[in-house]
């Protein structure tokens, strides 16, 4: 290995353990802040923020999408040190993105307003409340948006520290709009709409301030390049289809189990929701990076180190997952009961459907990452999406059929496992180093031989186990039989023999 790739493997590893810190900091905070919200604010009100305001919930899928858009430009502009390249790029994605969060504002005002007035379940004394909450969550989805252009510059210049520190203290000012609901005089759903809010507008001031700090490019400029141009409103345009396309999963399947099923199943949901961020904070955490090094390796067309980035990431991901979720699910009534005071057994139930979910969703990101740094955004959000999107009318039929709220999981999962292999194929037509046959044999086989081994160890231990060493079979026993079995099974021969050689040289 040469001095140039020891020094990207070691800026890597910083990286990712300053994402991992960085994950499980925001993860305590946020799952702590659940608790004093749902107290603060009741069962009532909490599921009624989480249904109008859950487009604040909704941008973090949004603007993540665009921030990966447009730090592809960036990387391939450093990849290419190119300087004038980087401020245009700057300058243009400052205009498509104002563009856009106009557009994308005034359809969310109007569609929000017609649903909250006519197709909410929300009771009749909340509906003054519920207003303020929807106008003051378009606040802070406005500013979400227009952030986007400083943070991928944060991102393509991999400064993970700075993005620690801004979501840190982003959570921790959220955590403490919780903590003091009540101490004014303040209906209490309005002010903890107000301070997400001012939260929101604290974090885009931050990322703009360092990044005209840091960045030399961050300097508005006219520029009369384009071409340039319209590859960022294609290419931000077919991501903000594809990133919309995933708001409409959750926040359509949200106004759907409210208007079925009311504000009460609405805070199961957002339980739910809760921790499918902090599986998502993770996998991102994973994620962030080897991104600017996949990018960069395509654009360099390094494909033989963009290729062991694209095997180690889906085997990193899944694995780290597995080992999570299992004792998760196992002991979920257990967490639950810890985390909140009262816990529903809807919660138990949506809380475990969505882990399994979220995995599935997980190993979409090496796919994306790649489509991406080729360019094919239309070939691969299209087919893609459109199969995404048959979540919502299938979900919508189970409802009208009578079946329980349980069904929006079966259809998220169903749907993103169909677009899962739609991704695969648009893959294998638009990379050719790709070969779904050898993605099968190396990661899906493997995988589903561990689930398997996993999901019987599992129902043995609780139903063979004594009820006062349940616990310890859940927490310890069954995540260490998966690491297990992930080593034994899930790894090549040559990938086990790189772990020893690591734990021996660290003896």
């Amino acid at each position: 290995m040469t001095s140039v790739d020891n020094v990207k493997s070691r800026r890597i590893a910083i990286n990712t353990v300053i994402l991992f810190i960085r994950m499980f900091v925001v993860m305590l905070v946020n799952l702590y802040a659940v608790r004093v919200v749902l107290n603060r604010l009741g069962i009532t009100d909490y599921g009624i923020f989480n249904a109008i305001a859950g487009v604040v919930t909704c941008t973090s899928f949004l603007s993540s999408v665009m921030e990966m858009s447009i730090q592809r430009f960036y990387s391939i502009a450093i990849g290419e040190k190119d300087s004038k390249k980087l401020n245009e790029i700057f300058s243009m994605s400052i205009t498509v993105i104002t563009l856009i969060s106009i557009f994308t504002f005034i359809i969310i005002e109007t569609s929000g307003i017609w649903l909250l007035c006519t197709q909410f379940n929300i009771p009749e004394t909340r509906y003054n409340a519920a207003l303020w909450c929807f106008q003051l969550s378009l606040i802070t989805f406005f500013f979400s948006i227009l952030q986007i252009p400083f943070s991928a510059a944060v991102f393509a210049h991999e400064k993970m520290n700075v993005y620690a520190l801004i979501s840190t203290a982003d959570c921790m000012l959220k955590l403490v709009a919780g903590l003091t609901i009540g101490i004014l005089t303040v209906d209490n759903l309005i002010y903890y709409s107000t301070g997400v809010a001012l939260t929101g507008i604290g974090v885009f001031l931050c990322y703009v301030i360092y990044s005209r700090i840091k960045f030399a490019e961050c300097r508005i400029r006219k520029s009369r390049n384009i071409p340039l141009l319209k590859d960022l409103l294609s290419f931000s345009g077919w991501t903000l289809w594809g990133s919309l396309a995933k708001v409409g999963t959750f926040q359509g399947n949200t106004i759907l189990l409210n208007i079925f099923f009311g504000p009460i199943t609405n805070a199961a949901f957002a339980v739910a929701l809760q921790i499918c961020n902090a599986f998502n904070a993770l996998c991102n955490s994973m994620v962030l990076a080897v991104r600017p090094p996949m990018i960069q390796a395509y654009a360099a067309n390094d494909f033989t180190s963009l290729n062991k980035l694209f095997n180690a990431s889906n085997k990193f991901i899944l694995y780290v997952l597995l080992i999570i979720a299992f004792p998760m699910i196992f002991e979920m009534d257990t967490i639950l009961n810890l985390w909140l005071p009262n816990a529903t057994p809807e919660m138990t139930v949506f809380a475990q459907l969505i882990i399994i979910y979220v995995i599935c969703l997980a190993m979409n990101n090496p796919i994306t990452i790649i489509m991406q740094a080729a360019g094919k955004v239309r070939q691969y959000f299209v087919p893609v999406e459109i199969a995404s999107l048959l979540c919502l009318p299938i979900t919508w039929l189970f409802f009208s059929l009578g079946m329980s709220a349980n069904w929006a999981f079966m259809s998220m999962t169903g749907t993103c496992i169909v677009s899962h292999i739609v991704r695969l194929l648009c893959l294998q037509r638009h990379y050719q180093p790709f070969s779904i046959t050898n993605y099968v044999m190396s990661l899906v086989l493997p995988a589903i031989t561990i689930i398997t081994l996993g999901t019987l160890t599992a129902m043995a231990l609780r139903r063979y186990t004594h009820s006062a060493a349940i616990h310890v079979a859940g927490f310890i026993v069954l995540p260490l039989f998966v690491t297990i079995s992930i080593y034994i099974i899930g790894l090549s021969k040559s990938e086990r023999n790189i772990i020893v050689q690591q734990i021996k040289k660290r003896i």
